[in-house]
């Protein structure tokens, strides 16, 4: 499917639909396919190259794993990567569901109104060295 931007220029655009049954099938170590806000990603080239390994990859092939992939803070670098593997969408998905991959927490750096990924553990850190210096010192 080719659309055409307000420029005059074409974009690509994604044409392959594809089932959830048609997804399933893709489950072995050899054919790993995820959806992904409604995306379908081929992964199978990539899942040597995971830094969370190949297993958890292979546990999870075949499923929907939005919730997991934004479970574990997954940086802009890591969301340009899966999008060179996508295949096509899911029946029913709307672009809605596809923007998702974009507005959520590696993109930004933040999930929607809520604490970036990485300020948390900091703010944990952080507490713990005030509690360590109050109990030597005793600030408060």
């Amino acid at each position: 499917m080719v659309s055409e931007k307000s420029n005059g220029t074409e974009e690509k655009t994604t044409s392959k639909t594809f089932t959830k049954d048609v997804v399933k099938n893709h489950s072995n170590k050899d054919d790993v396919w995820f959806i992904i806000h409604g995306k379908v990603y081929d992964v199978t080239k990539y899942i040597g190259d995971h830094p969370g390994g190949s297993e958890i990859m292979e546990e999870n092939a075949g499923k929907d794993v939005s919730d997991q992939f934004e479970e574990f803070f997954h940086s802009a670098d890591a969301r340009e990567v899966l999008k060179k593997h996508e295949v096509g969408v899911l029946e029913g998905s709307t672009e809605e569901d596809w923007k998702k991959l974009d507005e959520s927490g590696g993109s930004t750096g933040s999930t929607e109104g809520g604490i970036p990924g990485y300020l948390l553990p900091l703010l944990v850190v952080f507490l713990a060295i005030l509690y360590q210096l109050n109990k030597m010192y005793n600030f408060v």
